[in-house]
């Protein structure tokens, strides 16, 4: 018997439905929505793949029968003005009337210009009649207005397509209709605006969508295809630690499993080979979740990330103490102090890409680790040309001017002794002083390298062109016949002997993918890229299909 593919990481309203947990928000929702009538809005704060809409969409097996949800999908609509926004939340209403039984022959039609050609009031027609109409035939039901992806609506209010006073007028109809409530499911990055929007700006009754705990991302791995698919034991582990509680992740992986299985007519249980090999497709479907979230992150929070990643490199799964990433930052040449350290951390947790427990900091996700990996060393691995070849034009000239310089100090050094008078003379001829100039061609490098990239931190083992290490070394050498007088020698020691063509050249090239990310403690921060988008990897197989 063939069975739909139940695992969805882009919820479909119309497509089988698979939910486990939340109890907390299903609390969260019947608590404010029994006793008097909320003066407010509520919000249902949450990053993309967290599950907000699919959790919309179970609220009705949740609360009181007497609430009736009306879902409007934003997300769905074209809202190039307030009249198709309208139009829109007319038309879900009617739908939550058909479906409920209400009657819907008495709403009234969509209202016609003046005579004159004046537009409608088509605020006032809503408000005054059709809700009038549609909150009479609902009899003593209430009507629960969801907004799915309401963070679109104020980025209609900024572009201009929508009325700045907008949420003002979601006030009023909450005030005219005793039996009327709002719900906003949005997204985090607009959280401080909802704070700021008077209809949402009570933090009680706000509410933040999580990543599942433990018992119930295994529910979700296992239980739609009871019955029809078995994973080995140590298949259902590796898949919690590659995708932690996060419910896209765990759809996308557990979707590709599915398919494998489908191939061969789920004979067998799912295996740890059949998810070595979609791997690379669900690391490439990770990208739709953390690109987003790093090009968000500060400075401060990449280099956080990037350390917690490095240590976990060398003890997996472990948490580590606030000093620890510290240590590692301040040895890699990042000197945050501790409360910028603090802060970094705590945007870390906001964005879900560091677990806070107990003083300790660790990665919600195998996934999470390897996609920084990937990315920043690609990343390395596109921009490391330009500053290399940049530097071995500068680099040789840099140096002949620094050894100008000291050739004309020593040639000055040398004529003030020979010059000096009488006390230069007379000077006792013992000891044969020797004075070594080290020209740190070096560090001059780096400066340059720092002040010329904007790129991200480089990989393990720096490349090297071509840096000589001189040592000036003038020396007096008296004889019986001649006065003291010093005769200056210059010798050049290079630290690596360059090629026959003394050309130099890269000793290793860092591959695209999989770069450890190890950055030198002698090189200067700079601040990590806005990230370049990592060429797609074909997957073998694509949740869509």
């Amino acid at each position: 018997m063939s069975v739909a593919n139940p695992y969805e990481p882009h919820f479909a309203a119309s497509g089988p439905v698979t939910f486990v947990g939340r109890e907390d928000v299903f609390a969260f929702f019947r608590q404010h929505l029994v006793g008097a009538p909320p003066s407010r809005g509520l919000a249902l704060i949450g990053r993309a793949g967290l599950g907000k809409s699919a959790l919309l969409y179970q609220l009705e097996h949740q609360i009181d029968e007497r609430y009736r949800p009306c879902i409007v999908p934003l997300g769905a609509l074209d809202l190039p003005d307030e009249s198709h926004l309208l139009a829109a939340l007319a038309e879900a209403i009617h739908v939550t009337l058909e479906d409920t039984g209400a009657s819907t022959y008495r709403l009234p039609d969509w209202p016609a210009p003046a005579e004159d050609g004046t537009p409608p009031d088509l605020r006032g027609w809503f408000k005054a009649e059709y809700l009038a109409v549609a909150m009479s035939a609902l009899r003593l039901r209430h009507l629960l207005l969801i907004f799915d992806d309401a963070h679109l609506l104020f980025e209609a209010i900024d572009q201009g397509r929508l009325p700045a006073d907008l949420f003002s007028y979601f006030a009023e109809l909450l005030a005219a209709y005793d039996r009327l409530a709002l719900v906003f499911a949005l997204d985090t990055t607009h959280e401080d605006r909802v704070l700021s929007t008077e209809l949402l700006s009570d933090p009680s009754l706000h509410i933040r969508l999580g990543e599942l705990g433990r018992a119930d991302a295994e529910r979700l791995v296992r239980e739609p295809v009871a019955g029809v698919v078995d994973y080995e034991d140590e298949v259902v582990e590796g898949i919690l630690s590659l995708a932690g509680g996060h419910p896209f992740l765990l759809h996308s992986i557990c979707r590709l499993l599915f398919r494998r299985s489908e191939e061969r007519h789920h004979a067998g249980p799912i295996t740890a080979h059949d998810l070595a090999a979609v791997h690379t497709a669900a690391l490439d479907q990770a990208d739709e979740i953390f690109g987003p979230l790093w090009r968000n992150l500060s400075s401060n929070e990449r280099y956080t990330l990037i350390a917690l990643v490095r240590l976990d490199e060398e003890t997996p799964g472990e948490a580590f103490s606030f000093d620890a990433v510290r240590g590692w930052l301040l040895g890699a040449g990042y000197a945050l102090n501790k409360t910028q350290l603090a802060a970094a951390l705590r945007g870390l947790g906001y964005n879900g890409l560091a677990v806070v427990q107990a003083d300790t900091y660790a990665l919600p996700a195998r996934l999470l680790a390897e996609w920084v990996r990937a990315t920043i060393g690609q990343a390395l691995a596109q921009e490391s040309a330009r500053p290399r070849l940049r530097l071995r034009r500068v680099a040789p000239l840099g140096g002949l001017a620094l050894v100008l310089a000291a050739v004309i100090a020593l040639g000055a050094a040398a004529l003030s002794g020979l010059w000096g008078g009488e006390d230069a003379e007379n000077a006792p001829p013992t000891g044969a002083p020797t004075a070594t100039l080290a020209l740190n061609l070096e560090a001059t490098r780096q400066a340059d390298f720092a002040t010329q990239t904007e790129q991200a931190r480089p990989t393990a083992t720096p490349t090297i062109t071509y840096t000589p290490s001189l040592t000036l070394t003038p020396s007096r050498t008296p004889t019986p016949t001649e006065t003291s007088t010093p005769s200056p020698t210059l010798t050049l020691t290079p630290s690596i002997t360059p090629s026959a063509t003394d050309t130099p050249h890269a000793m290793r090239t860092p591959r695209p993918t999989r770069t450890p990310i190890t950055l030198p403690p002698t090189l200067t921060p700079t601040p990590l890229p806005t990230n370049t988008p990592r060429p797609s990897v074909a997957p073998t197989l694509h949740p869509g299909g």
